[in-house]
């Protein structure tokens, strides 16, 4: 084998490792894509304790809520009432030093707008599992108490949808250091922890830098193209070239230098990066039609925290995280509904779960443990702000096994019925995303305008 050949054959086996070759097309291919809708599957790993989120405010279920939560109950004067029954977590709506009664920011201002649904209830009604690894496998593949499954729900979405726009570089985004399991068996997912590293770092030299001091020295990405220009139309040299100009149109994306619009402003820090990548992705019009976000640290058996609106200097683990998951949602959606295209997120539809909730009572540590019902997020432009599904109630006879929330809402409702009103499955279809799933029953999340 000529020298060429080798090195073409291993830079090939190299990217795909990274990236699948079936995943590239080249972007005259795809010219005139503006409406195809994107799904954004936002997982919380590690269990939210949603009842600390979305807060009973007052009537029976305040009563109930004050009995059992004990040391964990906020106050009423410290929570961002949203309704006559129900308030937010003060950091859903404002900093530390904000008191409730300041102006509503984040997830507070999007409920006002009637951007924000939240599903009460949600989880999995017919299998339990308090093990985070089993409950988070079941969700992603979309087959409750099944974890042998070989693809994940958004992989087998893909198959089964009609239509789909070709993409530049991939239809389907993960940011995540290994592959999420709902896209698990898919050869045309991409997942990165940033694009930024969507490159080839087997070379002994910059891969985007060239030295002027150095004769005749090019930047390594200058390497590749000329690599893959030899004659021929072997599938090798197909995707090799595919291959390229995937990762030259990637690394001619400046997000460094990406200014947001509408004066978006994402909070520092990994989730706020990827937030803002994909919303600067999104905008490049490159035939996403699905993108997972993973965000941990969710598992709060002990210090939970107590929030104390208001007060700056206050540490509040729990409120830091929904402060920071409040600002990367608001961000992103400010920054696509100001787009200069035009307001982007009457085609993005964002969808916020956990693998389950936490138990009702706090346990010894100021901290509560592994549960079942929780409540879920939705927010977009075709979302239809306000409470869906029903609240299982904190009554002795409505607890699950007598310390849980019970789950009134099969989640996967929420996704089929993103799927068919956003993303153009047809109900027939859904048996192939969510085997043994049932019958299709929206409960009016999205909107079909």
């Amino acid at each position: 084998m000529r020298r060429r050949a080798f090195l073409q054959g291993c830079c090939a086996a190299a990217l795909a490792g990274a990236v699948p070759l079936t995943t590239f097309w080249r972007p005259a291919a795809a010219a005139g894509r503006t409406s195809n809708d994107v799904i954004v599957y936002v997982f919380l790993r590690g269990g939210i304790d949603g009842l600390h989120l979305v807060v009973p405010y007052a009537g029976a279920e305040r009563s109930q809520y004050e009995l059992l939560r004990d040391n964990l109950a906020i106050p009423e004067s410290n929570l961002r009432q949203i309704d006559s029954q129900w308030a937010l977590h003060p950091r859903a709506g404002g900093g530390p030093g904000d008191g409730v009664g300041s102006p509503p920011k984040w997830l507070h201002r999007l409920w006002d707008e009637g951007r924000l649904a939240i599903v009460q209830g949600s989880g999995m009604p017919q299998h339990l599992s308090r093990s985070h690894f089993d409950a988070q496998a079941w969700i992603d593949l979309g087959t409750p108490g099944d974890k042998s499954t070989p693809d994940g729900w958004l992989t087998r979405y893909l198959a089964a949808a009609d239509g789909l726009p070709s993409a530049d570089i991939a239809p389907v985004f993960g940011f995540a250091d290994t592959r999420p399991m709902s896209l698990m068996g898919s050869s045309a997912a991409l997942t990165v922890a940033s694009p930024e590293s969507f490159r080839v770092d087997g070379f002994h030299w910059s891969w985007n830098e060239t030295n002027p001091d150095l004769a005749g020295h090019q930047a390594a990405h200058r390497r590749l193209d000329a690599l893959w220009s030899g004659g021929g139309a072997s599938p090798l040299l197909q995707a090799g070239r595919d291959t390229a100009d995937a990762l030259e149109q990637m690394r001619e994306m400046d997000f460094d230098g990406y200014l947001p619009e509408g004066g978006a402003d994402y909070p520092g820090g990994t989730l706020g990066d990827q937030f803002r990548s994909l919303a600067q992705l999104i905008k490049q019009d490159m035939g996403i039609v699905a993108a997972t976000v993973d965000y941990g640290g969710w598992d709060t058996h002990a210090g939970q925290g107590m929030p104390q609106p208001g007060n700056a200097n206050h540490y509040d683990y729990y409120g830091i995280r929904v402060e920071e998951l409040s600002r990367a949602l608001d961000a992103f959606y400010t920054d696509l509904s100001a787009s200069s295209q035009g307001n982007l997120m009457n085609r993005v539809n964002v969808v916020v779960l956990s693998e389950f909730g936490r138990k009702v009572r706090p346990n010894d540590a100021s901290g509560t443990d592994h549960g079942h019902g929780n409540v879920m997020l939705a927010l977009g432009g075709r979302v239809n702000g306000g409470m869906h599904g029903s609240f299982p109630g904190l009554d002795a006879g409505s607890l699950f096994e007598g310390q849980d929330l019970a789950t009134t809402t099969d989640y996967r409702q929420v996704l089929a019925e993103a799927l068919v009103r956003r993303m153009g499955l047809s109900p027939a279809q859904l048996e192939a995303v969510f085997p043994e799933f049932g019958s299709y029953s929206p409960l009016g999340v999205f909107s079909t305008a």
